[in-house]
């Protein structure tokens, strides 16, 4: 089983909350901050049951206290939204374009050697735009391998349907300015009658770039078992 490799080979043993299914990854991620180095780990766990555990981390101290040590980004800065959510729209916040130029110390919070130097839409907008952002947001529960390329091959079943499917914790500028946009468009080469070994050829093209920073590792070992199961013809 899928889950089964992947609590076994990439995640520590105990769950990142007794009450949640949700775990910590084996691999630390080194951020350099202002207070010294920091170690953290992504969390991961089943689709519809990681949502559970999001949904609680704006209000729930336990939760939030659990999750110290995570990863959520590839910034130090890059951390789970608390409290209430703000109200509004950001398309009204930023209608009328960038507000500033991208300050070099908010790229440099990117945890690995040479991180990218795109900015972030928060990059490009005074401080009180992207903290209304922030407040609006939560963290999204991101599927390591894309869904809807999953169910084009039909194999969103068993360990990979869709509800139960590994997914990873992150913020949503990773999820909706990075990872989105990479994956989307190659759902289309996915659209012909594929083997099985075409299938995890092509998502290995795809995953070994996308999660090719160093801080990405423990994603890649999930798409790797993944991979791996879609080559047999599975899940099984």
């Amino acid at each position: 089983m899928i889950w089964d490799d992947i609590k076994t080979t990439v995640c520590l043993p105990k769950k990142v909350h007794p009450d949640y299914e949700a775990y910590f990854t084996k691999t630390p991620v080194r951020f350099a901050t202002p207070n010294g180095e920091q170690e953290r780990r992504w969390v991961i766990g089943p689709y519809k049951k990681l949502n559970q555990f999001r949904d609680v981390l704006r209000d729930n101290v336990s939760a939030q206290n659990a999750v110290k040590g995570g990863c959520f980004g590839r910034r130090y800065s890059d951390l789970p939204p608390t409290g209430k959510r703000s109200s509004g729209s950001l398309n009204e916040l930023i209608a009328d374009g960038p507000t500033r130029q991208p300050n070099p110390n908010d790229i440099a919070k990117r945890a690995g050697p040479n991180p990218s130097q795109d900015p972030r839409r928060v990059d490009l907008y005074d401080e009180d735009t992207w903290k209304w952002w922030y407040g609006q947001k939560s963290l999204e529960s991101h599927h390591i391998v894309e869904k809807s390329i999953l169910g084009e091959v039909n194999k969103n079943k068993g360990d990979l349907a869709n509800e139960c499917a590994p997914c990873v914790l992150i913020v949503p500028e990773l999820h909706q300015q990075l990872i989105t946009p990479t994956v989307s468009p190659e759902r289309k080469n996915f659209s012909t009658g594929l083997s099985d070994d075409e299938q995890a050829d092509e998502l290995k093209r795809i995953y070994t770039s996308l999660y090719a920073p160093s801080q990405m590792v423990d994603l890649w070992a999930i798409a790797e078992i993944i991979i791996g199961a879609v080559r047999k013809g599975g899940p099984f």
